[in-house]
């Protein structure tokens, strides 16, 4: 049972390691830095030099590091791959009297499998916007499912780590639409990113400080809706922190994760917003809006935790 809560654990701090690589793959260019799928330049290791290359490649599509990083991430992915199919495995093995780690072991396997598959139809599209947003949206989902599946197995290891801690009747309810609001922000986020791509492809010459306006109504949409649940997250994780009982250091660590998480996102969706939009804020806009919803699941499965108690 250790076994199994450590190579859950494992994986998903691997899932979100991916997440991390994908945007930076996304933001530096280097989508199409291998154009063909799942081999690179028609090689399963990139080619050092254009010398390399296969006789039938243009010469001028080859560039080095952006080629090398979407190889790490391919690698990345295929390693996290095998890594919840490893999961998928064990549960099959121990956890068959455990429904709820086993389907949630299993339907994150098919979704990594799915992933991989639609990976290739991504690099295919040249970068479709709406298949590289659903690229992220379930990356996000196989991330949710083996935080799910992690502190299960957690919690059967250490049944009483909630039972000490009383929360607000309809708490977990709110945290639950916390959830699924900060998941359709993540959502609205790529959608603003589709825009701004294509204003960038329809204005080359548009700086950056312009880009924003030419999302339309997203432009604000999203923005509210982010302080909304910069709002709501404070409200919920106050009434957390403040049980009638001291909560579990799960709760009391996610609650906290949450209220920073959703400042730190605010922050820097105004710098995207009035400053412009280098590189490295696209990724970290990115990475935390994924953090941040792992750290509001986590409260939720908690709290389901303290109801089961």
């Amino acid at each position: 049972m250790k076994a199994f809560t450590r190579l859950a654990i494992i994986t998903t701090l691997a899932t979100y390691l991916l997440i991390f690589t994908g945007g930076l793959v996304r933001v530096s260019g280097a989508g199409l830095g291998c154009p063909d799928w799942p081999k690179c330049f028609g090689r399963w290791v990139p080619p050092l030099s254009v010398s390399q290359l296969p006789v039938d490649i243009d010469p001028a599509q080859f560039n080095f590091a952006l080629a090398w990083i979407e190889y790490v991430n391919r690698l990345i992915g295929v390693a996290v791959g095998l890594l919840i199919a490893a999961v998928a495995v064990m549960a099959i093995i121990s956890y068959r009297r455990h429904p709820k780690i086993l389907i949630a072991s299993i339907l994150a396997a098919v979704l990594v499998a799915f992933q991989g598959w639609q990976g290739g139809q991504v690099v295919a599209s040249e970068l479709a916007p709406l298949l590289v947003s659903v690229h992220l949206v379930i990356a996000l989902v196989i991330g949710g499912l083996m935080i799910y599946v992690s502190q299960r197995a957690w919690y059967l290891e250490r049944p009483d780590t909630e039972k000490e801690s009383a929360y607000p009747a309809g708490l977990r309810m709110w945290v639950g639409l916390l959830w699924v609001l900060a998941l359709v922000q993540v959502i609205l986020g790529t959608q603003v990113r589709e825009a701004i791509e294509t204003a960038m492809h329809d204005f080359p010459l548009l700086p950056d400080s312009e880009l924003i306006g030419a999302v339309g109504v997203m432009k604000y949409v999203h923005p509210l809706l982010g302080a909304v649940i910069a709002v709501a997250a404070w409200i919920i994780v106050f009434r957390l922190v403040k049980a009638k009982n001291r909560p579990s250091p799960i709760v009391w660590q996610s609650g906290w994760s949450v209220a920073g998480l959703v400042l730190v996102q605010l922050l820097v969706g105004a710098v995207l917003t009035f400053v412009g939009i280098p590189a490295v804020m696209q990724v970290l806009h990115m990475w935390v809006a994924a953090l941040l919803t792992g750290a509001i699941l986590v409260s939720y499965v908690a709290l389901g935790q303290a109801q089961e108690g």
